[in-house]
Parts: structure tokens; sequence; C-alpha cells
């Protein structure tokens, strides 16, 4: 059955290519939302690439109708495309990009090379083509030489400390967004991890952290929230925390109806007061602990019965003992005494028939 479209119509319907620069997938389409990313593909493929107007967009029909001017600031924010009058414009991002570049190199004072490196400086192209090679399979984005260069430049980093950054950005998934990589290099920068001692300490310590993150999260049962994570940033960071002191900490509480970070974060503190750093260490402080806590119980117990004790318990025996005695002998004879019938207790009538008797007699 015919559709009335020749073959010419077909190629041109499936080859057509919507061609867009490298440095907009590696700075611009990570960051986007769903729907501005959309859009603007969907543009690039149109033919309204020299110009476009709300109507156009809703024509598209691509975003729901309530969003298109949400999304349309969204994409001017990130400078993708400008507006004039009703009109909006693709910018040239190349273009800008090559004009930053060359105007950031001469406010340094050097000449620039395109390469996104001063051509003169062999150590940044061995320090670039190894980044290249061992992150990017050998094809290093040209908007990541300028980060390279930013690192070297004005944050003074060590070589070493600029390819731990891309080291780091490929094990967290971030290589590939040059914001996600500019905002690392940034913190580092004003954390002052310029060199790769102070970096690889810190490095150590965020990898201590997340694993007594997950560590915590099965001990507790629970989902952690901020308040704990920064708890437990805070046990790797000021108390040196390790996964076996965290593990021996949680066991100590134990006994607890209601076990809280807080309590297990007072057994770290103690610990780290005195001077523990491991779990050996740990181990014996709490048992010479428990000990010096029994025997204190022992004579609390002591010196709060002593009230009560026997006086055999007491030590008090002999003389006072066999007095103890006779006062117990003493008292059976007269409880039995007064049980006897007593002279006042005679009746006068009985005594009286006695005195007729020897009266007759």
């Amino acid at each position: 059955m015919s559709t009335g479209k020749g073959k010419e119509d077909y190629s041109k319907l499936l080859v057509n290519d919507s061609l867009l620069p490298d440095i907009f997938l590696v700075r611009y389409a990570q960051e986007l939302s769903r729907n501005a990313l959309l859009l603007y593909l969907w543009l690039n493929m149109s033919d309204k690439k020299n110009g476009f107007t709300d109507d156009d967009v809703k024509k598209l029909k691509i975003i729901p109708e309530a969003d298109i001017s949400a999304v349309l600031a969204e994409l001017m924010s990130a400078c993708l495309i400008n507006k004039k009058d009703k009109t909006y414009s693709f910018d040239d991002l190349k273009a800008r990009e090559v004009g930053d570049y060359i105007q950031a190199a001469a406010a340094r004072g050097n000449d620039p090379d395109l390469t996104g490196l001063m051509s003169n400086e062999k150590e940044r192209k061995i320090l670039a083509d190894s980044i290249s090679s061992t992150f990017y399979q050998g094809e290093l984005p040209y908007i990541f030489y300028r980060l390279i260069d930013k690192c070297l430049n004005e944050y003074k980093f060590d070589s070493r400390v600029v390819y731990k950054l891309f080291e780091e950005g490929y094990d967290q998934f971030k290589h590939r967004s040059l914001q996600q990589m500019e905002n690392m290099a940034a913190s580092w920068y004003r954390k002052g991890y310029t060199d790769i001692r102070s970096l690889e300490k810190q490095l150590e310590i965020n990898k201590r952290t997340k694993s007594l993150i997950e560590l915590t999260g099965k001990l507790m049962r629970k989902r952690l929230n901020g308040l704990d994570l920064d708890r437990i940033t805070g046990w790797a960071e000021d108390l040196g925390a390790t996964e076996e002191l965290v593990t021996l900490a949680f066991k100590e509480n134990e006994f607890r109806s209601n076990l809280t970070l807080k309590n297990v974060g007072d057994t770290l503190t103690k610990w780290h007061d005195q001077g523990i750093k491991t779990a050996e260490e740990a181990a014996r402080f709490c048992e010479e602990e428990h000990k010096e806590n029994k025997r204190n119980a022992t004579r609390r117990k002591a010196k709060s019965g002593s009230t009560w004790r026997t006086g055999e318990e007491a030590g008090i025996g002999g003389a006072d003992k066999e007095e103890t005695e006779a006062q117990k002998t003493a008292e059976g004879i007269k409880e039995e005494k007064d049980i006897l019938p007593q002279d006042d207790l005679i009746p006068d009538d009985i005594l009286d028939m006695f005195g007729d008797s020897d009266e007759d007699n």
C-alpha cells in the first residue's frame, strides 16, 4: 500500500542529522531538567534554529503547555537561548567558549593555544594526556582542558591533585559533567586541598565516613536522616572513629532499651578523650571499666546494708550472746509463771470451806 511518499522523502527523514557541539553535552546537557533537554533537542532538530516563538513551542506539543514558560526560562538561564522582543534564538556555544578562553588566557598574560593548554608547557600536556587516556578513552573534551588550566593556574593545585580530581570524578560518575567537576574543584580549593598530602588525608576521611554511614544504617536498621549523617561525619573527622570502634561502641550500648546515635557518639567521645585509637585498646578499657563498676557496686551494697546486719554478721558474740540467751530464758519462765493460779485468784468460799473443817476438828 502506497503512502504517497517518495524514496527521497524517507531518506531525508531517516538520515537527517542534528549537529550539537560537544560542549553542550559536557557543560549543559547533564544539568538540564528533562523537559528543558527534550525541548532543546527538538528545536535543534526542527527548522527553528534561526528563531522561534512561544507559539512555535506550543505547536510542537513536546512538553505540557503549562510548563513552557518555566522551561524557556531555564534554557535562557543556562545561556543556551536568547530572547529579543518575542523571538528566541540559539546562542553560539563554541564561539562563546573560545572567546572566554582567549580572554582568560590574555588576562594571565599568556598567548592562548586553542587546544586548551599552552603548547610550551610540557608538564601540563603530559598531565592532560594522562587524564584523557585514563578517564576519557583518549578523547578528552575540550572544555576539560580549560578546567585543568584553571586548577593549575588559578587554584594553584599540585599536578597530582589535578589528576586526583579527575580520578574522584570518574569514581563518582561525575567526570562527564563539567559543572559537577568544577564544583568539586572549587570545594577543594576553599578547603585548602592544594597539595597531595592534605588532599589524601581528607579523601581517606571521606572514604571512612562513607563506610561508617553504611555500617550505622545496618546496625540501626533504619534510614538515616541529615542529623544522623552529620553525627557520623563528626565521628570520622573529629574522633577518628573506625568501623571496628563504632561496632564496639554499639555493643557497649546494647543494654539500653532505646539506643540512639548520641549514646554511641558519647562512648566514642569518651574513648577519644582517653587517647584510645584502636578497638583492642577500647576493649581493654571497657573491661577495666566494668570491673571498677562492679567493685563500686559491691561497696555501695555493703554500705547501704550495714544497719540490717545481725549481731553475729557484725562480729558480736561471747558474753553478749550468752546474755541474750539468758534474757530469752527469763522471759520464758515469766510467761509460764503468769499462767499459774495465784492466791488472790482463789475464791473465798473455797477457803472458808477448809476453815470450817478445822473448827469441827
